[in-house]
């Protein structure tokens, strides 16, 4: 459930304000409680948050911000460690709150019906930041009491359904309102897998109205970078499903060819003739360390009948690579790698995306098992062998 953006929604939603043709806002109201105390104005971006002005409130907590702004947008008052978000133009808005109440229940706004509009979309995203969870809460109280797996994914599915049926109450409000930056607010809570077409065609609409925006500049740029990394994980999935192809059980297993510690090519053609465990493993990687003990009991068992070991690192260093092989006492002398971690010429050759990863190869060259642990590989290379 990835967010494109740094979803404002929530990150400032703890505590969270243009119709005249000003040249320059006037920001004004009381925040109770409140007494004496400095307080900032900050431009929001998606990227960055900026000071604007500062003053102080009065002994009753009322407060007056002026000057001119750069362009309409997220603003939020900063004071005392909290923070309450507004919509802000040139123009004038009057902002009253209570600094206690932290569900911002007693919030008004008044002057600017577009800061009005926004603060009711704030309120929104309140509301069902507390909908949704309620979830988590269930989820929570229910794995506590030991609930069963069918009854903790029956609430995974609630809330997907719950989160499906808000993206949907999000692009209507963002379909009905005339202001940009609402719309842009908006946005910056749908998901990136779903919606991106949807966030694109509402940029260049809102594009042709304020084409300089810092929010549509750095949409955009996100979209651009989503879209992208959607990209690139589709080749990699399509490319490991090809690989995927070529490894089945039943198909001849692909020649690996590559360096051992001392320098010389070791080929996986070398070794036909022999039951032969290909294993996908790396010095960091904690779980194929834990395995090793596995596979050295069986190479140990099964060496004089043979069977043996091709051990495949996709390590980077080749001091670290060398001192596993030590530590864990792999004495089969079938050890290659090049050194290029995740994008070892063999691991993506057999669509390994996880280590540890093993495939056992006959004595003809056939696949005949992937992933076999423990009692798995013992069965089949008493079987085999």
């Amino acid at each position: 459930m990835k967010n494109i953006f740094l979803s404002l929604f929530i990150a400032f939603l703890g505590l969270s304000a243009c119709n005249d043709t000003s040249d320059q806002y006037e920001l004004s109201g009381k925040i109770d409680g409140l007494s004496n105390q400095e307080m900032i104005l900050q431009f929001v971006s998606f990227n960055d948050i900026t000071d604007i002005d500062t003053t102080t409130a009065d002994e009753t907590g009322n407060y007056s911000f002026e000057g001119k702004a750069a362009e309409p947008g997220f603003y939020r008052i900063s004071a005392n460690g909290k923070f309450w978000m507004l919509r802000l133009e040139n123009e004038t808005v009057v902002y009253n709150a209570d600094f206690a109440d932290d569900q911002l229940i007693k919030v008004e706004v008044l002057k600017s019906e577009k800061a009005i509009a926004f603060q009711e979309v704030i309120r929104f995203f309140i509301d069902k930041q507390g909908e949704m969870s309620t979830f988590g809460e269930q989820y929570q109280m229910k794995q506590m009491a030991g609930a069963s797996p069918e009854e903790l994914k029956a609430i995974e599915e609630q809330y997907l359904v719950a989160q499906a049926e808000m993206n949907e109450e999000i692009k209507k409000k963002i379909d009905n309102t005339t202001d940009p930056i609402t719309g842009i607010y908006l946005m910056s809570a749908l998901k990136s897998d779903e919606d991106l077409a949807y966030i694109r065609e509402k940029l260049d609409s809102y594009g042709t109205a304020m084409p300089s925006s810092t929010y549509i500049l750095e949409m955009r740029e996100q979209v651009k970078n989503a879209e992208d990394a959607a990209a690139a994980q589709k080749a990699q999935e399509e490319s490991s499903a090809a690989a995927s192809k070529n490894v089945a059980i039943g198909i001849e297993a692909p020649d690996i060819i590559q360096k051992t510690p001392q320098g010389s090519d070791l080929s996986l053609s070398s070794l036909r003739g022999k039951v032969v465990l290909i294993d996908f493993w790396a010095s960091w990687c904690k779980p194929c360390r834990m395995e090793n003990p596995t596979v050295v009991a069986a190479y140990n068992k099964y060496k004089d009948k043979g069977f043996t070991v091709l051990s495949v690192s996709l390590d980077k260093e080749r001091d670290a690579w060398m001192n596993a092989i030590a530590q864990d006492g792999l004495v089969w002398p079938n050890h290659v790698s090049d050194l290029q971690l995740w994008n070892n010429a063999a691991a993506k050759l057999y669509g390994v995306q996880s280590i540890p990863a093993a495939f056992l190869i006959d004595a003809n060259g056939i696949i005949i098992g992937r992933d076999l642990r423990g009692e798995e590989l013992e069965a089949k290379l008493k079987e085999v062998l």
